[in-house]
């Protein structure tokens, strides 16, 4: 009997914690709360692991950990304490998304994230995850593994992948295309060579020709093509077939240029 009364009493006890165990978590994620919204997101980031810590099935905190590791993060930024942050916000990112699977908002702030950090991989087993559970939304999906493909780079399976999307998400898909590979070559010269230039040259060319198939009045893809065919240009070493594409690439401007102002709401006098 004494036995069941101290087992008794123990769980009451245990009970009695965890009860001002939320209490206190309540308290810290509130003052989290006031920290956000007066842009202290540093002392925010601090009250809502607090929270947490205190009572891990406050899991909708998590959203609002993420956001507060997010607005402390700089892209482009490799010191210590932003990758730090850049990892804190996926993690958080993550944990919320498997207790609320449906937030889009967040989904779209983990994607964001993933690819800032350079987590390419992550980002597209993360859509090739989301393909599964929601075939209906395939198209959007297959989009934004495009996206992610161009922006780590992989151009040749991003043009492969492009073709298949409806049209309008081709055009801009294969436009995106188009710009990594000129931002490439035009921005980095140094660390290619004059063969795989050319190679990234023509892929480019070629996924803007096909954008420009699909929409033919899609001027940011003529400038594009315009930009490509200038380093063409630059590396052509037959005078003639160097002018001759200085020259398609000044048509191509001008062609931009002449459907902008068509495009344009006439002034008002």
């Amino acid at each position: 009997m004494q036995r069941t009364l101290i087992l008794l009493l123990a769980a009451l006890l245990a009970l009695s914690a965890a009860g001002c165990a939320k209490v206190q978590a309540r308290a810290e994620l509130k003052k989290g709360n006031s920290y956000y919204q007066q842009e202290q997101y540093s002392k925010a980031l601090d009250y809502y692991k607090k929270g947490l810590d205190l009572d891990p099935d406050a899991t909708f905190a998590w959203r609002s950990l993420g956001l507060s590791a997010l607005a402390m993060y700089r892209p482009g930024d490799d010191t210590p304490k932003n990758v730090e942050y850049g990892s804190t916000a996926i993690d958080a990112f993550e944990k919320y998304l498997a207790e609320y699977p449906n937030d889009e908002k967040v989904e779209e702030y983990l994607m964001s994230m993933y690819v800032n950090v350079k987590k390419y991989d992550e980002a597209l087993a993360f859509i090739d995850r989301r393909s599964q559970e929601r075939p209906d939304e395939a198209p959007k999906l297959q989009l934004a593994r495009s996206n992610i493909l161009t922006q780590a780079g992989r151009l040749d399976k991003a043009l492969q992948l492009a073709q298949s999307l409806p049209p309008e998400q081709r055009s801009v898909s294969l436009y995106s295309i188009g710009m990594t590979a000129w931002d490439k070559v035009f921005h980095d010269p140094g660390t290619l060579e004059i063969e795989d230039r050319n190679q990234l040259i023509d892929m480019g060319i070629d996924a803007v020709k096909k954008a420009l198939e699909v929409k033919p009045d899609y001027s940011e893809a003529m400038v594009c093509y315009g930009l490509l065919l200038r380093e063409k240009a630059k590396i052509e070493t037959d005078g003639e077939k160097r002018l001759a594409l200085e020259q398609e690439a000044i048509d191509w401007r001008n062609k931009a240029i002449e459907l902008r102002k068509k495009t344009q709401p006439a002034a008002k006098t």
